[in-house]
């Protein structure tokens, strides 16, 4: 881990810890998730925040005890987690700003699906709303940049793109992220024990598939 000591705030319950970088919040993430001490752990691309209960600990005592949980942190390479292969459907249909996005990168649009499935990308974390996730990719990627008027409505599963950050969308909302392509996958389901399916830490896959297996798979998703 680098050499830089993590800064601590402390609100109420909650306990916001500063960190250098994505690779120390998942080491983090790990060395305080072996213990008990921390009724919820949430990592962000580079801090971490965690919860624990006054009545058992007081607030200064927690930040001490948080503190000596992430000495001599070791810092983990790769991912902390299982790979997860999603599929993408790069049709213009899904992806509105294909040519833009390949115009941008200086390579042909229909190149840009086999261009996309050589990256390997990593879940920095979850946010905006539910089953939001942040990506980003662990090789260098020319910056694209935002829209420059945001959309109205972005469709759930759409894959947004401004460079070597990523995200997908959980559910229909405004977004300013130019979109290459979108899966058929639900991001988030509350009826399920975990209720998101990507978590900090996985490492993220796209395969490519047409639009005849997106409806397909869309409609068995919905039934």
């Amino acid at each position: 881990m680098s050499e830089t000591r993590p800064t601590i705030h402390i609100c109420d319950d909650w306990i916001s810890i500063g960190l250098p970088d994505w690779e120390s919040v998942i080491a983090a993430q790990s060395a305080l998730s072996a213990h008990a001490h921390w009724s919820e752990i949430v990592p962000g691309i580079d801090s971490i925040a965690v919860q624990f209960d006054p009545a058992l600990v007081a607030p200064e005592d927690a930040g001490k005890i948080a503190l000596k949980h992430l000495t001599n942190l070791t810092r983990i390479a790769g991912n902390s987690g299982s790979t997860v292969t999603i599929p993408v459907c790069y049709d213009a249909e899904f992806a509105p700003d294909r040519d833009d996005i390949a115009d941008r990168l200086g390579i042909a649009a229909d190149t840009l699906p086999s261009w996309h499935i050589s990256q390997v990308h990593r879940v920095a974390m979850l946010g905006f709303m539910p089953g939001f996730a942040y990506l980003e990719s662990t090789k260098n990627t020319p910056a694209i940049g935002r829209l420059a008027s945001p959309r109205q409505l972005v469709s759930a599963g759409s894959i947004g793109i401004i460079g070597r950050q990523s995200c997908i969308y959980s559910f229909d909302s405004p977004g300013g992220w130019p979109i290459i392509g979108r899966t058929p996958l639900r991001l988030f389901d509350p009826s399920k024990k975990q209720p998101a399916l990507l978590s900090a830490g996985q490492d993220i896959r796209f395969e490519s598939i047409s639009k005849e297996a997106f409806k397909g798979w869309q409609q068995e998703t919905d039934e």
